[in-house]
């Protein structure tokens, strides 16, 4: 088949574009960086470069597709909603004006639920593409990223503490891109007729099991987790720089997700399988990033 891909050669496509090419099919990937022109190309995939702002380049790029994956990536600016609520315009005008009729969209938990803060801004897309009639569209939701978690690394160098606005005891879930890439590599293989949602969770703990997961792996025994108030939480990021239009939304999703019985309520439903990643097995991706340094990996949330 042929296919458009949208997010370069990121943590998730690095994975599915090499079997679908393996597969046979026809990929064309886009990026907004020139530089991944080669590594995209080496894959035997046609690299395309543009921005995914930019409705009539999208529609150039899906024109005569069978499928097409689409993902939101980049910086906010100032306004969360206001960003995302174009990006959905944009991807309805693309698919619409290409004719494309299969689609597997890369949403959020949370997408759905108004008391979800930043995540609630993926229903934006969800509603956009739902409205299509007769697009068979797959919206994956993945739960939060495991590597969010590397934006602790610089207290737990400086200070051996863990600092969060949800109580240790509460249950949450991660998931690893290697998780999410076989959910996406399913999907765009065969897309479900009509609208449907897909979950994706790697594995679920408290924030006590994480910090003593980590402390084993970085062989920190006095690693702590710190529970610090909301205010505290919204101040660290606004002296970090941060637009108040992106903190607020963000924080009170952290607020949503001391309601596990409701954030994941979904899942329950759809009795989601657990992933391949583990905590255990994310612990020891985590300590090699922390000897790494500067160089290693690094948290990809919009607020990083």
């Amino acid at each position: 088949m042929k296919m458009t891909l949208l997010g370069s050669v990121g943590n998730i496509n690095r994975i599915v574009i090499p079997k679908l090419i393996a597969e046979g099919h026809d990929l064309t990937v886009v990026t907004s960086n020139p530089q991944r022109v080669a590594v995209i190309e080496a894959t035997g995939a046609r690299a395309v470069v543009g921005q995914m702002t930019d409705a009539a380049f999208l529609t150039k790029h899906f024109t005569g597709q069978d499928v097409v994956y689409l993902m939101v990536s980049g910086n906010p600016g100032t306004d969360l909603f206001g960003t995302m609520a174009h990006q959905a315009d944009v991807f309805k005008t693309a698919v619409q004006r290409a004719g494309v009729k299969r689609v597997v969209d890369l949403s959020s938990i949370g997408a759905q639920d108004q008391q979800a803060g930043s995540l609630y801004t993926y229903h934006l897309v969800e509603d956009a593409l739902s409205s299509l009639p007769d697009v068979d569209v797959a919206f994956v939701r993945p739960v939060g990223f495991y590597k969010n978690y590397y934006s602790h690394m610089a207290s737990i160098r400086a200070k051996h503490a863990i600092y969060s606005n949800l109580p240790e005891d509460t249950v949450r879930r991660a998931v690893a891109p290697v998780d999410i890439a076989e959910t996406v590599y399913s999907l765009l293989s065969h897309v479900p007729t009509g609208k449907t949602v897909h979950y994706v969770y790697s594995d679920a703990f408290t924030g006590k099991m994480l910090v003593e997961a980590l402390a084993k792996a970085l062989e920190m025994p006095d690693l702590k987790y710190v529970e610090i108030t909301d205010e505290q939480y919204a101040q660290s990021m606004l002296t970090a720089g941060i637009p108040r239009g992106i903190v607020e939304p963000f924080v009170q999703s952290t607020i949503f997700e001391r309601q596990p019985e409701k954030l994941y309520a979904d899942l329950a439903v759809e009795q989601t399988p657990a992933g391949n990643v583990k905590l255990a097995d994310f612990a020891k991706q985590f300590a090699a990033a922390y000897q790494a340094g500067p160089d290693g990996p690094r948290a990809q949330t919009i607020v990083s």
